[in-house]
């Protein structure tokens, strides 16, 4: 019953909007209890009345649908009328060869199609599969207990903390709230996370972000806990009513005969699928065309009085030469060939015909998070108010918060690995005449330095903590309850809110973090503490080792105050306990973090050493905000660090003591510089789009000066961008459609950007051109406010760890890393695809138009009764044309990506049928069809067999034919079957590059080509040999000095074949992007055109 109500279940009998409406008035229409939650048997009435807890399936692909997909094109249609004319003429060699023809044909596309489909089913959903629920159980109130999210019902009573993802829409319940937030980008598209609260709303229309009571499902909670009530699941939920809306609006078509025509047009393939799909079945209608047109003719060449059956079976064979038969197989195989390259390389393609659409790309409009960086937080930079100096025997400092110092941070590729070194930064170079110990003195000048521009020998390393800077740490370590650990797979996870994490990961490196801090000695051996700090697995510069991480005792926290978006900052009481009685201090530590402005509001102090300490003036505050300023400049996230001593005989009072007497007259002690680092990877995959012809751009909801920051580091801007190319979302859609059109270039950056600035972005591009095609983009996006950008996009990209299912089923691919880098690695395949259909494609209709060029010539061919004489048999050209042209076709399909992909310019692949493929198909085809004529009439017409007379005997076209009046002939068709079938192996091989010579190539990148190649040139020997099979069948026999002129032909082609692609080569060279000294493409835009 369930699920066959599932997507039809009712709304939930609220009294009103939840967000407006008292949380008792709720809990009383839904007949809960936020003690005890609901009773076991209600649960089961609710779950048959609403069904599973979950988001619509996609429909299951249906078989009947595909296959007629597979059935109704050209190709298999004119097959199928062949198949019926032979079943006709009882010629039942030639129907059984194209029956089997078309049942590989339809069995290859149909099982890629379903397998395609069903990878859609089975992309998974990432929301949270359990919950915790509290449910009255056997008479027991209030039990909390795990079920699968599908189980949720209305009336639920969920318990929430850090890291769940929210099961289902539920308001929060006062009272049994503390510091929730929630990450609600999924549904928002806000970068932030919300804090929640239980107060009630009074505006029933508010958006569903301002909505600071509710939690909706798929969102993350990132700090707190809270108790809440559910009021939606399934379909009732916001996810759901967005993925609802999507479907209904995907499903409104045109009414009447427009819905009838529309839906024939998708039928027949010339409607509803990808250009290139339409572009190759409308080619599909030409050409039956054409074969209808040639059977027509040979049918007519008798004057259409008794036909014979050979003569109709001829027509049959001519009509389907037109054809590239296995055309639908190779293009199916090589597509998904592609897409499971892909899939390895962690791109899911969902629809086959995107990987085409991928290669003529302009513009990659591109989230920040987690994409182009890693979307996690690491400390970059941090600066404490203190001139320090370095020394082997001491370390000492002076207050300075004009200059201070300043110290970065290495992080890798793993934001959470507990390793890497911290170095401190000069302000002027080094002095080479400088005279220094083992290490390397420090030296302070003006603030006016650039960091960035010192170098490598500039930085040095630090070889003893200095006081101020181990406070900071510590500050770092203690006010911190974020935990990072090494999981099972040796992979190191963390837990808690990201500022946090960075940190935490941060004193680690310096050796100091919490669990080392905090860790309870039993023996103050130095043994035990080395010990200690292996287990930690911190790696720190060897002077670090011993100075400050041999602890001779632990850390206690005494109270927290956890961290309030009211004010904006946490705090945190420890003491310190000595292994040794007689050393524990007099003093507890009082640390707190957070928000600059709100941190220097409580300080009275800098330095938290009595010895080192002075008061903090109002010049000092200008100074750190200055200081605070240029970190933020570099796209940093900066938070103050903070603390103060406090006697141990206080404990008990600083216990009972209101938060905020607690956090007044406290010490600055630094800043602490955080940021989302790029990817290792970014930078040269979007140094590869550029080189390309592919403008980058990233489109996010960050501050503009972190988004202008990462996009430097990445370089999608660079010194020479002008200003405009960096815009907020508000700025960009201030401006009309004419004001962005008339824009010199689309702003490479938008921050602060909303889901519709992304529509309007990807419509502003495709209102552009360059390379001779409009402009085509690629827009990434997870949440579900993504899905307009992603379908109205040339391609859509859907991240699969951070994305909704509702932003997968509307992307054509899904990026199961999250990485840029991937974007790149399908698009390089996507031009590889499309070149090799290029390849293949010129192959099969080139050897068509030469079997043509044979067939009607040989119309020519008369013997004294006045019917003609092919030079072919219908068998022959038959197995030419299907079994001999599909392996080497289908190894084209699989050629390798050229090492040039990526330097040539989208308008290279705005279409196969470019003026120089035509030339190829034309030159390649008459070429090969001429020497097969050549070489038939050379035996008929100039052997010896006949004293030099040339004689054609009669009924030379059946199976009973006169065996001494028709050798000539047949050994006239042994050296045009041989002829023919071998220069289309050597043309294959020429095919795997159009502008090289074959001398040039490397030919065993490709060993599927090659074995293609040799099998069907071997077979050529058993047909021509082989009794019954030569003259019953092929109607060929055995031959001798004819093979001469077989190879004499081979030599012909390839002079013909290089002289004609070395004059291409020298009339227009492969375009091939350069870049300038500002590092944009420049392209040869003359040979572009000509191309």
């Amino acid at each position: 019953m369930a699920k066959s109500t599932q997507f039809v279940a009712p709304a939930p009998p609220l009294p009103g909007p939840a967000h407006i409406t008292l949380a008792e008035d709720l809990i009383h229409a839904l007949e809960s209890n936020i003690q005890s939650g609901l009773h076991e048997s209600k649960v089961k009435e609710l779950q048959a009345v609403y069904g599973p807890n979950q988001i619509k399936p996609p429909k299951p692909p249906s078989a009947t649908k595909l296959l007629l997909r597979q059935v109704a094109n050209a190709m298999t249609i004119v097959l199928l009328m062949s198949m019926a004319v032979s079943f006709g003429t009882q010629d039942w060699i030639e129907a059984g060869v194209i029956a089997a023809l078309v049942i590989l044909n339809v069995s290859v596309g149909f099982s890629q199609e379903w397998k395609a489909e069903k990878t859609v089913a089975a992309l998974s959903s990432v929301g949270s599969p359990v919950a915790e629920v509290i449910r009255n159980k056997n008479g027991r109130d209030g039990i909390a207990s795990i079920i699968q999210v599908e189980e949720v019902v209305p009336g639920d009573i969920i318990l929430l903390k850090n890291g769940d993802v929210v099961p289902a829409d539920a308001r929060v319940l006062p009272e049994y709230v503390s510091s929730l937030e929630t990450d609600e980008a999924l549904l928002t598209g806000e970068s932030l996370p919300v804090g929640k609260k239980a107060d009630i709303l009074d505006v029933p229309d508010c958006p569903v972000g301002d909505r600071k009571n509710m939690v909706f499902s798929g969102s993350t909670v990132t700090k707190g806990r809270a108790r809440c009530l559910v009021t939606g699941t399934g379909m009732n939920t916001e996810l759901g009513k967005i993925a609802e809306a999507m479907e209904r609006k995907e499903t409104i078509k045109d009414k009447g005969w427009r819905a009838k025509w529309y839906k024939f047009k998708v039928i027949m393939g010339t409607a509803g699928t990808s250009k290139l799909q339409i572009k190759l079945n409308k080619l599909a209608y030409i050409l039956l065309g054409w074969a209808l047109l040639l059977a027509f003719i040979v049918v007519a060449s008798t004057g259409f009085s008794d036909i014979p059956f050979s003569i109709a079976t001829y027509a049959v064979a001519t009509a389907v030469s037109i054809l590239p038969a296995s055309l639908i197989a190779v293009v199916s195989l090589t597509l998904s060939n592609a897409a499971q390259e892909l899939s390895k390389r962690n791109a899911l393609v969902r629809r086959m015909d995107a990987i085409e659409s991928l290669s003529t790309v302009t513009d990659i409009c591109s989230d920040k998070t987690g994409t182009i960086t890693v979307g996690k937080m690491v400390v970059k930079k941090a600066w404490i108010p203190a001139e320090s100096s370095f020394q082997a025997d001491k370390s000492s400092s002076l207050i300075d918060t004009t200059r201070g110092q300043a110290y970065t941070a290495e992080s890798g590729s793993d934001p959470f690995y507990p390793r890497g070194l911290v170095r401190a930064l000069p302000r002027i170079p080094s002095r080479k005449n400088t005279q220094s110990s083992s290490d390397t003195q420090l030296q302070l000048s003006n603030d006016d330095d650039d960091d960035d521009e010192m170098d490598s020998e500039d930085i040095v390393r630090i070889s003893e903590i200095e006081e101020n800077f181990k406070n900071l740490v510590l500050c770092a370590s203690l006010c911190n309850m974020a935990v990072i650990h090494k999981g099972d797979e040796g992979k190191w996870q963390a837990s808690g809110d990201a500022t946090e994490i960075a940190l935490q990961v941060f004193a680690h490196k310096l050796g100091m973090g919490k669990p080392h801090m905090t860790h309870k000695r039993h023996d103050k051996s130095h043994h035990h503490d080395e010990l200690m700090l292996n287990t930690l697995d911190s790696r720190t510069d060897e002077t670090l080792k011993n100075h400050p991480t041999q602890v001779p005792g632990n850390y206690s926290m005494v109270i927290e105050h956890p961290f309030d978006s009211t004010v904006k900052r946490m705090s945190t009481a420890w003491k310190f306990e000595a292994l040794n009685a007689e050393e524990s201090t007099q003093d507890m530590f009082i640390f707190m973090k957070g928000a600059v402005e709100r941190v220097l509001d409580r300080c009275a102090f800098i330095g938290l050493s009595p010895e080192n300490q002075v008061k903090l003036t109002d010049e000092n505050r200008q100074q750190i905000i200055h200081r605070m300023d240029k970190l933020a400049a570099e796209g940093l996230r900066v938070l103050a660090l903070s603390g103060k001593l406090v006697p141990i005989a206080r404990e008990a009072e600083i216990k009972a003591m209101p938060r905020d007497e607690l956090e007044t007259g406290v010490c600055f002690l630094g800043l602490a510089g955080i940021y989302d680092p790029p990817r290792p990877q970014s930078k040269g995959a979007v140094l590869d789009a550029i080189k390309a012809g592919i403008t980058p751009r990233m489109l996010t909801g960050d501050h503009p000066a972190t988004a202008t920051a990462i996009s430097k580091a990445v370089g999608i801007l660079n010194e020479t961008s002008p200003q405009n190319c960096v815009m907020t979302g508000q700025q960009f859609d201030a401006l009309t459609e004419d004001q962005i059109d008339a824009l010199p270039e689309l702003p490479l950056v938008v921050a602060r950007c909303a889901p519709d600035t992304k529509v309007r972005m990807v419509e502003a591009i495709h209102r552009r051109s360059k390379f001779g095609m409009q402009c085509t983009t690629i827009m990434t996006g997870d949440g579900v406010n993504d899905c307009p950008a992603l379908k109205r996009a040339d391609v859509g990209f859907a991240m699969g760890e951070a994305g909704s299912d509702v932003a997968k089923g509307a992307a054509e691919v899904v990026l199961a890393d999250d990485n840029f880098a991937t974007i790149i690695r399908a698009i390089r395949k996507g031009r590889g695809v499309l070149t090799n259909l290029s390849k293949f494609l010129l192959f099969l209709l080139s050897g068509n138009i030469a079997e043509v060029l044979v067939l009607l010539v040989g119309l020519a061919f008369k013997d004294p009764t006045g019917n003609s004489v092919y030079p072919l048999s219908p068998v022959a050209a038959l197995f030419i044309n299907t079994i001999c042209a599909g392996p080497p076709a289908l190894a084209l399909g699989l050629e390798p990506t050229a090492k040039d992909a990526m330097l040539r310019n989208p308008g290279d692949f705005r279409t196969i049928f470019t003026t120089f493929w035509w030339l190829d198909l034309f030159f390649y085809g008459f070429l090969i069809g001429g020497l097969t004529i050549v070489n038939f009439v050379i035996v008929v017409w100039g052997t010896v067999l006949n004293g030099g007379k040339g004689q054609i005997g009669l009924e030379c076209n059946d199976g009973h034919y006169n065996a001494s009046q028709c050798q000539n002939i047949f050994h006239g068709r042994s050296a045009a079957f041989s002829t023919l079938m071998l220069l289309a192996m050597v043309h294959s091989l020429e095919c795997k590059s159009l502008e090289k010579s074959i001398f040039q190539m490397k030919l065993t990148d490709n060993k599927i080509l090659l074995w293609s190649v040799g099998i069907c040139s071997l077979v050529v020997f058993p047909i021509v040999y082989i009794p019954v099979i030569n003259d019953y069948v092929f109607q060929i026999v055995g031959m001798g000095w004819e093979w001469g002129i077989v190879f004499g032909a081979l030599v012909v082609y390839l002079l013909a074949t290089e002289m004609w692609k070395l004059s291409r080569r020298m009339m227009y060279p492969l375009p091939v992007a350069e870049l300038e000294k500002d590092g944009l493409p420049r392209f040869d835009t003359i040979a572009d055109e000509k191309r």
